[in-house]
């Protein structure tokens, strides 16, 4: 096979034309770059004196959570169905990835304000505060996923399409906010008033690591809602409200099953006091494989 014959079946199997093909990874080599940016203009510093002459470990962390999240989305932007001429599908991945990244910050935004109200998450990164960096991170991508599968089960773009998206992800927001809660009430019961919040403050890596995996199991879970609830555009509140409704259920069934294999795996170990009064990390990873593992037997259990 020559080369020219390689390039048509490199066209034939990507769906697109070379030039095309070279425009969009132009344009998301843009993208990062504005993600770059556009994440130490919100924290009002310099994003090369914090990796560079800082070196502000938890800065990149964060930097990198966003980073992930917004190529979990685009890779899902490409399979929707666009524009054919190669000026509007230049200017359509770019308006995308610009709104991925406005959704990705709102949710961060949306969750440092109604779950991490007791600190200031911004200022605890910048300090180089690691644990808190992980959340954050965390936050980013398990919102991207949301994100991701909402594209791939609408499998459109429109305005009713787009209402619902936003719908979705504010609903998915909502529901990673309760899940912090009900494990914040849970830290609480069992430090005797500890706070959950108080500990990533204070760098708990521990703490942190187990809570990341949490939230990434969530994202998960939450994203395969639309694996029992088919989309239709005729019936957008029946799509809402069967989205929440196998979203509840699916966490509700990640808690029990991760309780589950963490009673049968860690046997004869104090998971909390091991993770919480020791920082002992070994654990906590272990213990957060525990429920992302969980949460990825639940995703392949309800997905056709």
């Amino acid at each position: 096979m020559n080369m020219a014959s390689a390039l048509t079946e490199f066209e034939r199997l990507a769906g697109e034309s070379l030039p095309l093909l070279a425009v969009e990874l132009a344009l998301i080599l843009v993208l990062f770059v504005i993600a770059r940016y556009t994440h130490g203009w919100w924290s009002g510093v310099s994003t090369r004196e914090e990796l560079a002459e800082r070196d502000n470990i938890a800065f990149g962390i964060s930097l990198a959570g966003g980073m992930t999240g917004l190529c979990l989305v685009l890779s899902g932007v490409f399979h929707l169905p666009g524009p054919e001429s190669m000026g509007w599908k230049a200017a359509w991945i770019g308006a995308m990835g610009l709104a991925t990244l406005a959704l990705i910050r709102l949710g961060r935004w949306w969750y440092d304000k109604l779950a991490l109200h007791q600190v200031d998450k911004q200022g605890l990164i910048l300090e180089g505060n690691i644990a808190m960096a992980m959340v954050d991170a965390a936050i980013a991508i398990a919102t991207a996923t949301v994100l991701l599968a909402n594209l791939r089960w609408l499998g459109e773009i429109s305005l009713a399409a787009l209402f619902l998206l936003c719908l979705d992800y504010f609903i998915a927001l909502t529901l990673l906010v309760v899940i912090t809660r009900i494990l914040e009430h849970r830290f609480k019961r069992i430090n005797q008033g500890g706070s959950l919040q108080r500990a990533l403050a204070q760098d708990h890596r521990a703490v942190a690591l187990r809570h990341s995996a949490y939230l990434l199991a969530c994202g998960k879970i939450i994203a395969t809602a639309g694996a029992l609830n088919p989309y239709n555009p005729a019936t957008p509140m029946m799509n809402v409200g069967g989205w929440l409704m196998w979203s509840t259920i699916g966490l509700a069934l990640l808690l029990a099953l991760s309780s589950g294999l963490r009673y049968v795996v860690l046997a004869q170990i104090k998971v909390s006091r091991e993770v919480e009064l020791q920082n002992n990390s070994g654990i906590a990873i272990l213990d957060g494989a525990l429920v992302y593992a969980s949460a990825l037997l639940l995703a392949n259990l309800i997905q056709p």
